[in-house]
């Protein structure tokens, strides 16, 4: 017998196969309470651009590293007929301290706008979201397999600097920044007493950060990108 070979396909496959199969009519609808932890894995990647007299240069340098947060959700969720489910639902997300590093390399062409060499840095903060859900019973049961699009609005940290190569002077801009993480995945609710939820997501948001001067013009771009895994409880509540 010929054992079947698993394929990047697979998951996305049976995601589809279950939303579409039939299920049971059933209608209802209630609040829920979600306290999860969530590990994720993203990469930073910040373009510095200098203008000096109509002439630009650009340096573009990158990041990568591991976080984690605590999640605290509310929310609604409504069962319509042959089994669907819909929800929507407000986070607050504490993320834990986290710092991400790299180094802009000079351009050095020799121009009055060439990019200095310099570290940069990237660090989380408080962020608040909203996230809506649509998925299907699992077997009739409490189980449900679901798809998730979502948006926060989180805060970080953002410091760029660089360094005169000819005088060996240092300097810094930093600031607190808000951006938007838009972020899609998917969702499995296991039927517990305390029923347990595993998600699934790619976020990615961009931040431009502009300063202008009377004869200079600095402007950072930061793109933040990722997948973060999450696992927590429920504790729902019919009406």
């Amino acid at each position: 017998m010929r054992t079947p070979i698993a394929t990047p396909f697979t998951l996305p496959a049976c995601l589809i196969a279950s939303l579409l199969a039939p299920h049971p009519v059933a209608g209802q609808s209630g609040f829920f309470i979600r306290l999860a932890s969530e590990v994720s894995a993203l990469s930073v990647e910040h373009t510095k651009t200098v203008t000096i007299g109509g002439g630009s240069s650009t340096s573009t340098s990158s990041s990568s590293g591991f976080g984690t947060a605590i999640l605290v959700t509310g929310g609604v969720r409504s069962s319509a007929s042959a089994g669907w489910m819909f929800g929507s639902e407000l986070e607050v997300v504490l993320p834990s301290p986290r710092l991400l590093k790299g180094t802009i390399d000079p351009t050095n062409s020799g121009n009055p706008h060439d990019v200095w060499p310099g570290r940069w840095e990237f660090s989380d903060k408080l962020g608040v979201g909203g996230t809506f859900l649509a998925g299907r019973s699992v077997d009739g049961g409490d189980g449900r397999i679901y798809l998730l699009l979502g948006v926060r609005r989180s805060w970080g940290d953002f410091a760029t600097g660089g360094t005169n190569p000819e005088t060996g002077v240092a300097g810094e801009d930093r600031e607190r920044l808000g951006h938007w993480p838009l972020s899609a995945g998917i969702g499995m609710t296991m039927a517990r007493r305390w029923p347990v939820d595993v998600r699934l997501r790619y976020f990615r948001s961009a931040v431009d950060w502009v300063i202008s001067q009377p004869d200079l013009g600095l402007d950072y771009d930061y793109v933040v990108s990722g997948f973060a895994l999450s696992v927590g409880v429920r504790r729902e509540s019919d009406r």
